[in-house]
């Protein structure tokens, strides 16, 4: 499911120069249109997670996932700056807003030991959607157009993704094993709380921070990497390989960072992989070649992947799962926040200054506050007093 939806996803950075040179649009513009499709499925997201608490993921994956690919698809009829904002960013987005969200909070009752690899396997198909969708993307505007390419890509990915939801259900008694009495994380143990604990959890807006950031940065990279790229003199197929580098990258990152995790810690783990996410961005801003510039994206893809994997399993661990969904819906839209600011300010950076230096030049900053953030999330003390029963 997480990989069918991803895909129309990852592919949008293959059309946004085609989009901006085919009706003169800018850069800046165009991505807008995915910002506002992050917000959206962020607002949305957080209603979505409270309903699946009390109802179960099923039936609102399918009618999301449903409205996510008819939306893609019918990018391919825009003639109009706003009607690329109604599907891509209105429809889209709320179609949009479940698959992650449900698909991490599913998992999370599903399993108790070895969470972080369960999440890890389930996460990936995010990043095998930019292993193919850039190069697919590609392929079907240079065999049908990019009109034909974004019917086709949006109805294929609507009609799999639907298919795999029909198959989504939470745990029924004595599927899965007890939990841990409690799970000692900084300074207190796991509890069982509520949204209202978690909104008055300084914990729970420091890793909302951390993965404003992230998404900010995730974001900016692939919607840009591919005109980035172009600019650097490299042609439309050669700069797709671009997101399948990072697609390739981030689904070894997450499987590795899932299986490191549940044996070193989420800490440690972490900040390896926060380092790993700086470095790549410096190498990136300063890649020379070609090569290079995969390498630096896999890198990237590498990081990103874990710590995003790390967040999520952090979260059942500090607030247990009563409300796993609500309280995922609310990270989520620090992260989809994230996500719809960074494309959009460096489309506009790039509109205003004719370059991408400020937006590569500042990543690696960012990326390291996100890790301080998260960081101080589990150094924070946080009082027991008036929260659910320990996990």
């Amino acid at each position: 499911m997480t990989y069918g939806i991803s895909t129309p996803l990852a592919a949008y950075g293959v059309f946004l120069p085609i989009l901006a040179e085919t009706f003169g649009w800018s850069r800046g513009a165009v991505s807008a249109a995915l910002s506002v499709n992050l917000l959206v499925g962020g607002l949305s997201g957080f209603v979505i997670g409270g309903l699946a608490d009390r109802h179960g993921p099923r039936i609102l994956l399918m009618a999301t996932v449903v409205m996510a690919g008819a939306a893609f698809a019918l990018v391919g009829a825009v003639h109009a700056l706003w009607q690329l904002y109604l599907f891509v960013g209105l429809l889209g987005g709320i179609g949009m807003s479940s698959f992650y969200l449900l698909g991490a909070a599913t998992v999370t009752h599903w399993f108790v030991t070895q969470r972080g690899l369960a999440l890890a396997l389930v996460l990936v198909g995010f990043n095998l959607g930019y292993v193919t969708g850039g190069p697919l993307a590609a392929w079907l505007i240079g065999a049908y157009g990019w009109r034909a390419a974004y019917a086709m890509l949006g109805s294929g990915c609507g009609l799999l993704t639907l298919g795999a939801a029909l198959t989504i259900r939470l745990p029924r008694g004595g599927e899965v094993g007890p939990r841990p009495a409690a799970i000692a994380i900084g300074h207190s143990a796991a509890m069982e709380a509520t949204l209202r604990d978690a909104l008055r959890d300084p914990r729970q807006w420091l890793l909302n921070a951390s993965w404003l950031c992230m998404g900010g940065l995730a974001l900016m990279v692939n919607v840009h990497i591919v005109p980035f790229a172009r600019d650097a003199g490299i042609g439309l197929g050669g700069a797709s390989l671009a997101l399948t580098a990072y697609g390739i990258g981030a689904a070894g990152g997450r499987l590795l960072g899932g299986v490191v995790s549940d044996r070193l810690g989420s800490v440690t783990t972490q900040r390896l992989a926060f380092l790993i996410t700086a470095l790549s961005l410096v190498a990136l801003f300063w890649a020379p070649s070609h090569p290079a510039l995969l390498g630096a994206m896999a890198a990237f893809g590498a990081g990103f992947a874990a710590t995003d994997t790390l967040v999520v399993k952090i979260v059942p661990d500090l607030f247990g799962v009563r409300a796993i969904g609500a309280i995922m819906g609310v990270l989520a839209l620090g992260w989809r926040s994230g996500a719809a600011l960074g494309p959009a300010a460096a489309g506009f950076l790039y509109d205003a200054t004719g370059s991408y230096a400020w937006a590569f030049g500042l990543a690696p900053a960012v990326a390291l506050t996100s890790w301080a953030c998260f960081a101080l999330a589990l150094r924070w003390p946080v009082s027991t007093r008036g929260r659910g029963r320990p996990g």
